[in-house]
């Protein structure tokens, strides 16, 4: 279609040269942005630009809530801030991390006033509290809401969320896959080109569904939409066992070294990763996934084979 297009096009003009194809909504970056941030300056020709409505639609500034302001919390904040209102919540008192990433803070208690102007909801609670979290909110103050729950695991929140809210809220199940340890939470600009695993799960607004989803498009994120199932099917056996050898293998088993091998520098970014999570997030992952215990048995099995063996070579 694009080729009959151009084909067309230069039957009609006399003169037609591509200068690039760019996907839609996407964004300059590097020397290209920089000589064409100000088209006005090319002599000899004076550019207009043009924006569509369906453009200032995409790009609508939102009110944000998010509910459990750990480490995933905190970057999300940072990050959508930057084009949204952002507000948080938590059973613990993050006052100090939500300063310091620019949203308002909000306490348990007032869950009802934290709720009542946002168009989306966003649970980062762990996974092992995800149904406790949903059943404390006061169901009303969903109605008509985006309600996005972002977890390694998607599930389990799925269901949860479909068997206690109404028809009249909107669903996306997702798993941001960011890899963002607890020193990397002021590194916004570390979303290019990571993972985003969704789902819609029940969309009736279609507009601030497209609205949400858009900013991580934009931040350059990969998005992958597929179901919840097909995720934790893909990914939930080797997230598990990468943040198991991760607790394993701790800053005092495996300290980081300058003249490290690959081998090694692999195994201290697992140890890195689950550096910022709480055992909470890990539990959930166990609890949920019932191939889980199977490979913890294996390690173990596997561990104690190892020992055996240095044993006899010992004796």
């Amino acid at each position: 279609m694009a080729q009959n297009a151009l084909h067309h096009l230069r039957e009609q003009a006399d003169f037609c040269r591509i200068i690039g194809v760019y996907p839609q909504k996407s964004r300059l970056i590097g020397p290209i942005k920089d000589a064409v941030g100000n088209p006005n300056n090319i002599e000899g020709s004076e550019l207009i630009e043009i924006s569509l409505p369906s453009d200032q639609e995409d790009t609508k500034k939102m009110s944000v809530g998010i509910v459990g302001f750990g480490n995933l919390g905190q970057l999300l904040a940072k990050a959508l801030s930057t084009k949204h209102r952002v507000l948080c919540i938590d059973a613990e008192d993050k006052y100090k991390e939500a300063n310091a990433a620019g949203v308002e803070c909000f306490p348990t208690y007032a869950m009802s006033s934290f709720l009542s102007d946002l168009d989306v909801v966003i649970i980062t609670a762990p996974l092992g509290e995800f149904e406790d979290t949903v059943a404390s909110f006061p169901i009303d103050k969903l109605s008509g809401k985006l309600v996005v729950a972002a977890a390694p695991l998607c599930a389990h929140p799925k269901s949860v969320l479909v068997s206690q809210l109404g028809p009249d809220v909107d669903i996306i199940c997702s798993h941001p896959m960011f890899s963002i340890s607890s020193g990397d939470k002021d590194n916004v600009a570390s979303l290019d080109g990571m993972p985003f695993i969704y789902e819609k799960v029940r969309i009736s607004d279609l507009r601030r569904c497209a609205n949400f989803l858009a900013f991580f498009e934009r931040e350059r994120c990969q998005m992958v939409e597929m179901t919840a199932e097909q995720h934790d099917a893909s990914t939930a056996d080797a997230d598990f066992v990468t943040h198991l050898i991760g607790y394993l293998l701790d800053r005092e088993v495996l300290q980081p070294s300058s003249l490290a091998s690959k081998e090694s520098a692999a195994l201290c970014d697992a140890a890195e990763l689950t550096a910022g999570d709480t055992f909470d997030d890990f539990y959930g992952m166990f609890k949920y996934n019932k191939r889980a215990k199977g490979y913890l048995d294996k390690l173990r099995d596997n561990l104690a084979k190892v020992d055996r063996q240095l044993a006899a070579k010992e004796a």
